[in-house]
Parts: structure tokens; C-alpha cells; sequence
């Protein structure tokens, strides 16, 4: 049975007020990826009635009270992704469809309307929460999601071009919950329905407004809001604090009188994450929706796991998430594919076993953990890491084996580090579990790009591959691998784009999926893109910051795979068509073109296209 989305479905459980109501831009689907559906049966599973709001017509203050006041709380969600990631491209340019919309269609409005309406607003939090404080006042505010998680601090915001304070400020909230939520809102509502109010709570995961920072013990103090956005330097030294402390300690930040509080991060057991995928989820879209393309993507796939130690500048996974690996059991997992099994329609295939790297799972430290954290450092594994790659295969294997199973493939992203990635777990991906390619990110063909992203080197991933396709010629299938590339990472110029096409050309990589940067919230690459240096080593990062310019270097990528005719009829019309939209974009006439003037030594390149800017000190 579905949680009530309207005043009707309540009274059919004989409800006549809501403890929590949960807000989202996103469709209501009760399926454990979905997050509003594991927050809300996480609740409910403690007593609470929960009722969900899904895309409020948010100009519209009363729509937020169509279950009518809760008794406790709103908790409001961002969505699936920050609002302004999933609005906007790498170019800024309005995105015409949403995956978490009925048939992928971002609008209330229809063609013709004037002024489109979209479902998900611009910074979605802010406009939520301010709607709901016009009709609402008593009830306190929690926040949540990625768009919460990643602007919990003073952080730099691309679209804006601004520094902006922390977004618990900004939304007028009362409680901000960082990370994976299920257990820090439990004991929010535990706490507010017990009598306390927000400023004085202490509860892992979360943060907090406070008129005073004093009696925090172990606290780490951040420079102000004012210092971060007005002098570089604080900006530096703000963010280098926050990146190195890893959620251990508190944090303290002024943001205007008052003061940000973050606690340190809330840790899962296993048992609690089994707990969560064990809840008694639909595992479909509310009946309101019937095609909810987000849903189509992942309803027969599993989530084996939760944190990433990957490190990537470029990514908010792991300030998201954590570094930490928590695993859920391989019972937990077997039995909900048991139960996807057993369903009337199911296809007999498993989309994915995975999480944000799939062959994390069951990964461990001898130590459990470090203060740095580094578990892949200088391309070689530290000597405490644990590697999960037989447990993982031993999944996989059970998987495959179960009552109305075909296919059992991972469609998740796979690290290719060796100490991740051994013959035996290529040769069960080759032969058992790519779904036509094998999806791998080497991210750039540059040495110097891919240190300051933090990635492998050129001949790491070569290495990879190179055991990959021995391996799939002595098996007798062909392998098709999937790289994502970036362009336009900062410490990328001219010369790094032609290096990384000449490391396409080397490998014979030619399905490449290739992204412009987005400089997201609150990521290490982020702040190399603000700065001009990186933060945390003061390397020096020039960042092309003309959009334009941008597009030009991911088209000379796309150029090189169209002239080398290496790819399906599809493909090639697919990237022509990329190319048609940009007919005055520089084009590359060779397969392995000199695309740019050689640098010397001596000579500077600037950072933007713009007027040569020094970096941020």
C-alpha cells in the first residue's frame, strides 16, 4: 500500500493529520532508490504517519498543504539531484526533459503556454521552503538531499557565479541533514515530537543554526561567511578545512549573526542498511504516474552498497555519501532478488548489482579508516585496504544462479585500479555481466588532468585494458567498453585535450561518452575552478570559463570519432547531429590532428578566454 499523497488516501487510513509530510520535485515512486521512499517507510516502520507531496504546483502556496498541517515536521528534499544540475547542461542551457517527470516532460505547462512552468523549480529547497513558511510557520523545517548536502557550507555557485552561504541559511530551514538520511531523520522527529528544539539538538548527520558556537566540543571553525565570499584566501582555507576534516569533527561557521553547526557524520552497520532494503517498499511509481522514465532505468536493479573512497575531485559522491563502504549483506541482497523474481512481469534480467563504484562492495580497512582516507593512492592500493572482489564475484555468482534469473549484469560504473579490478572480475564482467558495453571512466587522456581529478594514470586504465581484450579474445566475445570522458576539467588547456585525443587514437577507444565539466557544488574541482588553484596543494589549475570555448574542445573529441568512421550508423548520426548545432566550432581535419600549438616551457597560457586573470590568492 502506497503512503498517502492526498487528503482521501489519509482518510482511507482513517488519518485525520499527517507526523510528517515529505516534500519533492520528484515523482513519488515507492522503490528503495527512490529517496523519499526509503525516508518515508523508514518512518513509518518507527510509528509515524507519513504522507508525501510529490511536485507541488509550487507558485501556488496552499498546494503545500494538501495533506493539511503535519503534526510534527516537513521534510523537504531537492530531488534526486541538485535542481540547478538537473535544469540546466554544461552549456546553461535549459534541459527540455526530466527523468523524474511523467514521461520525462519537466513542465506543469503545455507548448503555447508562454512562460514555461517547470515542475522542478530553480534551487528547489529555497523555493520550497519559503513557500511553505508563507502558509506555515509553526511547523519547524528539515532539509535534505544532495542539494542540501552539497551546499550545507558557504560554497561557490557556478550558475550565480557568487559565493552563496550555507543553504540552511538561504531556505530559512530549521534542521539540515547531510548524507544518507534515514537514521538522522528518525531521531530529528524523535527529538522534535520529544520537545526539543532544532538549535539545541546534537544529532549525527545533520547541522544546525545557533545563535552562540560555544560548548561545541572538538569543533573546527571555518572562516566567515563575510571572509569566505570577499577574500579568496578565506575561501581556500575554508574549504581545505572542510575537505580534510571528513565530517569527523564538528564544524563551525558564522554566517551572518548567527552560526552554522554541522555534526559529525551519522555511520551505518550493515544491519541498518539491510534494515532499510528490507522495508516493505511497491516497488512501482504511485498510480498518479505511469511512466516515469527514472523508474524504467533502475525497477529491477539492486543496490549492493553505499560510500565511494574513490576520491574524485570532480564528484560529490563521497562528501555526499562518505568514504566509508558500507556493504549490505549478501542474504539482504539475494532476497530482494528473490522477491523481484517472483514477480508476475519480471523479464529475468538484473539491471545492475551495484553502487556508486560497483566493485567497492564488500571493500574493507584494516584499520578502520584514517584520517586522510586515501585508499588508492599513487595508483597503488594502501596496504589496509581490503579489497571486496571475491566477495562481490561470490554475489554475482549466487545471483545468477537464483529461481527465474537470466542475466545478472552491472550497469553501475567500474573501477579499473588493479587493486579493484583483477583477471578473474574482468572475465566474470566479460562473459556474465556487461549489458552490451562495459562502462569504465578514465576521464581524460592527460597525466597532469587526471592528478588533479584524481584519477589513475593514462597507463593504469591502458593496463586495463589491455588485460581486458586478452581476456576477451581467449573467451571468444567481443568487448565493447564505454569510456567517459570529461572536458573542460580545470588544469586542462589546449594541450591536454590534444593529449587525451591522441590517448583515444592509442587505445582505439571510439564509443566515448563525452561531458562538459559542470562546476558543482562544494567538489575539489569545484574550487580549482573558482580559484585557479587547487586548494588543498596550491597547484596551479587554469579553468576555461567561456562555454563557447568549452564546446569547441568537446567537439574536436567528437570530430576525431566521426573522421575515424569507427562507429555504428547510429553513433554517427547521433555525434553529426551534436555537431550541426556548432556548424562555427573549430573542426579537426585528421584523425590524430595537430590541434594546437605546441606549449614551450616559457610560455604562459591564461586561464580563461577572457582577459588573462591571476589566480585567486
Amino acid at each position: 500500500m502506497f503512503l498517502p499523497t492526498t487528503k482521501k488516501e489519509m482518510k482511507q487510513r482513517n488519518w485525520d493529520q499527517c507526523d510528517v509530510v515529505i516534500v519533492t520535485p520528484d515523482a513519488y515512486v515507492d522503490h528503495p532508490s527512490f529517496a523519499m521512499a526509503t525516508l518515508s517507510r523508514m518512518l513509518e516502520s518507527k510509528g509515524y504517519r507519513v504522507g508525501i507531496i510529490s511536485q507541488p504546483k509550487w507558485r501556488d502556496p496552499e498546494s503545500f498543504l494538501a495533506l493539511g498541517v503535519p503534526k510534527i515536521a516537513f521534510a523537504v528534499s531537492g530531488g534526486a539531484m541538485d535542481s540547478m544540475v538537473m535544469n540546466y547542461t554544461a552549456s546553461k542551457i535549459p534541459r527540455g526533459d526530466d527523468a523524474y517527470c511523467e514521461k520525462g516532460v519537466p513542465y506543469f505547462s503545455q507548448k503555447g503556454d508562454g512562460k514555461r512552468y517547470r515542475i522542478r523549480p530553480d534551487r528547489t529547497i529555497n523555493v520550497y521552503t519559503n513557500q511553505i513558511k508563507s502558509v506555515c510557520r509553526e511547523v519547524p523545517i528539515i532539509i535534505g538531499g544532495i542539494e542540501a548536502s552539497m551546499r550545507r557550507i558557504a560554497h561557490y555557485d557556478w550558475w550565480s557565479d557568487s559565493v552563496r552561504r550555507s543553504i540552511l541559511f538561504d531556505a530559512k530551514a530549521d534542521i539540515l541533514i547531510y548524507g544518507m538520511g534515514e537514521y538522522p531523520l528518525v531521531d530529528c522527529i524523535r527529538a522534535l515530537s520529544d520537545g526539543q528544539s532544532p538549535e539545541t539538538m546534537e544529532i549525527p548527520g545533520t547541522a544546525v543554526i545557533r545563535k552562540s558556537a560555544e560548548g561545541v566540543p572538538k569543533a573546527i571553525t571555518l572562516p566567515s561567511f563575510a571572509d569566505v565570499r570577499d577574500k579568496e584566501r578565506s575561501f581556500k582555507i575554508a574549504f581545505a578545512l572542510f575537505y580534510k576534516n571528513r565530517d569527523l569533527n564538528p564544524l563551525i561557521q558564522p554566517q551572518d549573526t548567527r552560526h552554522l553547526v554541522q555534526f559529525p557524520r551519522r555511520l551505518l552497520t550493515q544491519e541498518e542498511l539491510d534494515a532499510i532494503y528490507a522495508l516493505p517498499f511497491e516497488r512501482a511509481p504511485h498510480p498518479q504516474y505511469t511512466d516515469i522514465p527514472a523508474f524504467r532505468m533502475i525497477e529491477n536493479s539492486i543496490t549492493s552498497h553505499r560510500g565511494c573512497y574513490g576520491r574524485c575531485s570532480f564528484c560529490s559522491i563521497t562528501a555526499h555519501q562518505g568514504p566509508e563502504i558500507v556493504s549490505r549483506s549478501k542474504q539482504s541482497v539475494l532476497k530482494e532478488i528473490k522477491k523481484i523474481a517472483a514477480k508476475p512481469k519480471f523479464s529475468g534480467t538484473i539491471t545492475d548489482i551495484g553502487g556508486p563504484s560497483a566493485n567497492m562492495y564488500a571493500s574493507s580497512c584494516h584499520i578502520r579508516g584514517c584520517r586522510d582516507h586515501n585508499c588508492l593512492k599513487e595508483e597503488k592500493a594502501c596496504k589496509n585496504l581490503v579489497s571486496g572482489t571475491k566477495e562481490y564475484l561470490k554475489l554475482l555468482n549466487e545471483a545468477r544462479s537464483i529461481k527465474g534469473v537470466k542475466h545478472v549484469f552491472i550497469s553501475s560504473g567500474l573501477r579499473f585500479d588493479p587493486a579493484l579490478m583483477d583477471d578473474e572480475l574482468i572475465r566474470a564482467c566479460i562473459k556474465y555481466h556487461t549489458p552490451g558495453r562495459m562502462k569504465v571512466a578514465p576521464e581524460s587522456g592527460s597525466a597532469r588532468v587526471l592528478n588533479l581529478m584524481g584519477k589513475p594514470s593514462p597507463e593504469v586504465f591502458a593496463d586495463f585494458l589491455k588485460r581486458a581484450r586478452n581476456i576477451s579474445t581467449k573467451e571468444g566475445i567481443p568487448l565493447k567498453v564505454n569510456p567517459y570522458i570529461i572536458a573542460g576539467h580545470p588544469g586542462e588547456e589546449k594541450a591536454e585535450t590534444e593529449e587525451t585525443i591522441e590517448f583515444l587514437n592509442k587505445n582505439s577507444l571510439y564509443e566515448n561518452q563525452i561531458q562538459m565539466f559542470t562546476p558543482t557544488p562544494l567538489t575539489r574541482s569545484t574550487a580549482m575552478y573558482y580559484l585557479g588553484y587547487d586548494p588543498i596543494t596550491e597547484e596551479i589549475t587554469p579553468a576555461e570559463h567561456d562555454v563557447k570555448r568549452l564546446e569547441e574542445r568537446k567537439l574536436q573529441i567528437i570530430d576525431r570519432d566521426i573522421n575515424k568512421k569507427r562507429l555504428s550508423a547510429r553513433e554517427q548520426s547521433a555525434k553529426k547531429e551534436i555537431r550541426s548545432k556548432y556548424p562555427n566550432a573549430v573542426r579537426s581535419t585528421k584523425s590524430m590532428p595537430s590541434l594546437m600549438k605546441k606549449r614551450t616551457v616559457d610560455e604562459k597560457t591564461p586561464a580563461r578566454s577572457k582577459p588573462a586573470k591571476k589566480p585567486r590568492r
